[in-house]
């Protein structure tokens, strides 16, 4: 196994803390900095942020530290947590890669992936473009309608609704301007006609005054006081439609959202929340019209697993069967766990082509479902274990 990736709150939260009186270096800019007060955030990403700290004025933003240990090397991908705060940032994710001096390596080497295949991305544009709404997608679009208000529910926002629509079907003033900015939209507060629009929000000012009265009178009369609209796009980053939420109540119900919006627990994380789940929507509709599958690879040993289970590398050996395919392009593999077989469902995310013949072709995929309902929780169980085991 080449690298750890580690997702887990309080894994990530135990490597900073070791990290303390480590000197880290930013790998683009040679640059060296320090991390500390590493604390867990209660946002809807269960984040972990850190303090940055340079001998230097922090005019830079590095987006990935690396320090070499004794056994392993470590690398944090991280962002700012707060656009206010240049010092506060967020951990995205832990990778630890054992040195190959290092003796601990993880039984992984020893796991298969059988049936490996792809098809052709769908193109969810043109299909509802042509036929608008057919039942598969509507099917798909009421699932995932009530998988969003049950979520956000349980994360402290007050939902009314939450709705899922395509910018094709686009008829007012604010859906063509939001399908123009490819930007989000966030109404506050109805009543006191309170919007976003820092942080490349919309702004209501674009659009007529009189037109803007009415919006804010139709949510009034329909008790709604604040509307959230996240644009999404499709794989191949063509924009497809938009989730909006709305509440009974002004900042979705939310505490964090009304008292500190650009904190930690605030619109940031909201949003990083709706563009995971927009991309796993995609992927559901795009798979419902995936067809044309053709087999890669009769087998590949995996390469490496991230902690959640839901992020996959695999080896293959033949270049040809992958080297002229796309990003975002379905794949299935089996993995046999406890001797039953379970086909997983994911979208390729990378290929890296080997460039001698001592080293090994592979493709990354990002996994969404499973065959059998225990399917994605068997993976995540085995990677954590694993990991939990392995890294120390």
């Amino acid at each position: 196994m080449k690298k750890y990736r580690l997702t887990d709150q309080r894994t990530v939260l135990g490597i900073l803390s070791k990290l303390a009186s480590t000197t880290l270096t930013d790998p683009a800019s040679q640059k060296k900095y320090q991390v500390v007060n590493p604390i867990t955030v209660n946002d809807i990403l269960k984040s972990v942020h850190f303090t940055l700290v340079s001998g230097e004025p922090l005019t830079d933003k590095p987006s990935s530290l690396v320090c070499v240990l004794k056994e392993n090397r470590v690398e944090l991908k991280v962002k700012l947590a707060n656009p206010y705060l240049e010092d506060l940032f967020q951990v995205t994710e832990a990778l630890i890669e054992p040195l190959e001096r290092s003796s601990k390596r993880a039984t992984i080497d020893s796991i298969t992936a059988h049936k490996i295949q792809m098809a052709p991305t769908a193109d969810i544009g043109t299909i509802i473009s042509l036929y608008g709404k057919t039942s598969l997608i509507n099917q798909i679009l009421n699932q995932w309608q009530i998988h969003l208000e049950q979520s956000l529910t349980n994360y402290g926002y007050f939902i009314k609704r939450v709705n899922i629509g395509f910018f094709y079907a686009a008829d007012t003033p604010l859906m063509e301007a939001l399908a123009t900015s490819k930007a989000p939209y966030y109404l506050r507060d109805s009543n006191r006609k309170i919007f976003y629009t820092e942080n490349a929000f919309f702004s209501p000012k674009k659009l007529n005054d009189q037109y803007v009265k009415s919006i804010l009178d139709n949510h009034l009369l329909n008790n709604i006081k604040s509307a959230l609209i996240v644009p999404f796009f499709s794989t191949s980053k063509i924009l497809l439609g938009y989730f909006e939420v709305l509440s009974n109540l002004p900042d979705l119900g939310n505490a964090a959202l009304q008292d500190a919006i650009t904190g930690p627990q605030g619109i940031g994380p909201l949003l990083e929340f709706l563009d995971a789940r927009a991309e796993e929507f995609v992927f559901q509709m795009e798979f419902a019209y995936a067809k044309d599958w053709v087999q890669i690879a009769d087998q590949g040993l995996i390469r490496d697993i991230s902690q959640d289970g839901a992020g996959i590398g695999i080896y293959i050996k033949d270049k040809e069967s992958i080297a002229t395919k796309t990003a975002g392009s379905p794949v299935s593999f089996q993995i046999e766990i406890n001797s039953l077989p379970y086909t997983f469902y994911g979208s390729l995310r990378s290929i890296k082509l080997a460039n001698t013949e001592s080293e090994n072709h592979s493709i990354g995929v990002q996994i969404f479902q499973c065959d059998r309902q225990e399917g994605m929780s068997l993976l995540a169980s085995y990677a954590s274990t694993l990991i939990d085991k392995e890294v120390t």
